[in-house]
């Protein structure tokens, strides 16, 4: 009985060494982990060799350049074409609000012209009512902002509308601002008359404020990362919670840390 026990340990202790060696494809051990860190996507249905702008959407990656795009699911693994209503550059701007797109497109001459997108719908719509001179837009919740001179600006994608937040009436007026918004408040970041100052003005719902010991606003993320041998010129990273999508010509990957 012994003996016959001590057989069957040895043939599965064998079996198992075996199996690691055919699932690594080589003499080498398998890691811990089930999956590597960059896994590549099936194809996405892009043609176009042009610069593309990426966005999170819900559970969906929207990809656009050109007159063309392409959702990615991330529940079911499955690329949709995309037709565009306009030529989408790398100048052009997209956003994401509540389960919406916002498409900033810059024309030369011509003011931008606003569109949103809804992926579940594959539905497009040119936003109306613009005030003067938008900004970049940025966005929180279902809500996008954007500077319209010295005013702040609010467009609800459920309401369909824009409101006006009080003029910022600090002086000397901000340069180069760039408004976001968060639990903590709205905020216009920019530099402060002709100096190189960096300042932020703060609207508290009933003033505005402003601190002038704040350094510009950067990108604390940093740059995304990129699967090797992809160069980054051309490429379009996603950042999906702590995961990212990358689209590089005809090719995509996620990063799982």
């Amino acid at each position: 009985m012994r003996h016959r026990m001590l057989s069957r340990m040895l043939a599965t202790l064998l079996a198992a060494i075996v199996g690691a060696v055919l699932l690594s494809g080589s003499d080498q051990p398998v890691t811990a982990r089930s999956y590597p860190h960059w896994q590549e996507l099936p194809a996405p249905p892009l043609s176009a060799q042009v610069d593309r702008l990426g966005v999170r959407v819900g559970h969906r990656v929207l990809v656009l350049g050109g007159r063309e795009g392409a959702v990615y699911d991330l529940r079911t693994g499955v690329w949709r074409h995309v037709r565009t209503p306009v030529p989408v550059a790398e100048r052009d701007q997209v956003v994401a609000a509540a389960d919406v797109a916002v498409l900033r497109h810059l024309r030369t001459g011509r003011s931008a012209s606003w569109w949103g997108y809804d992926p579940r719908r594959d539905n497009w719509w040119r936003l109306q009512h613009l005030p003067a001179r938008l900004s970049a837009p940025s966005t929180f919740g279902s809500e996008v902002y954007a500077l319209s001179g010295r005013r702040v600006v609010v467009h609800s994608v459920h309401l369909a509308g824009w409101t006006r937040f009080p003029a910022d009436r600090l002086r000397p007026a901000l340069r180069g601002g760039r408004v976001t918004a968060s639990p903590a408040g709205t905020v216009v970041r920019g530099y402060a008359g002709p100096s190189r100052t960096a300042v932020a003005d703060r609207w508290d719902g009933l003033a505005w404020h402003r601190t002038r010991t704040v350094a510009p606003d950067r990108d604390a993320a940093g740059p995304l990362p990129l699967p090797a041998g992809v160069p980054r010129r051309g490429a379009t990273g996603i950042r999906v919670g702590t995961r990212v999508v990358v689209v590089s010509g005809s090719r995509a990957w996620i990063h799982t840390p």
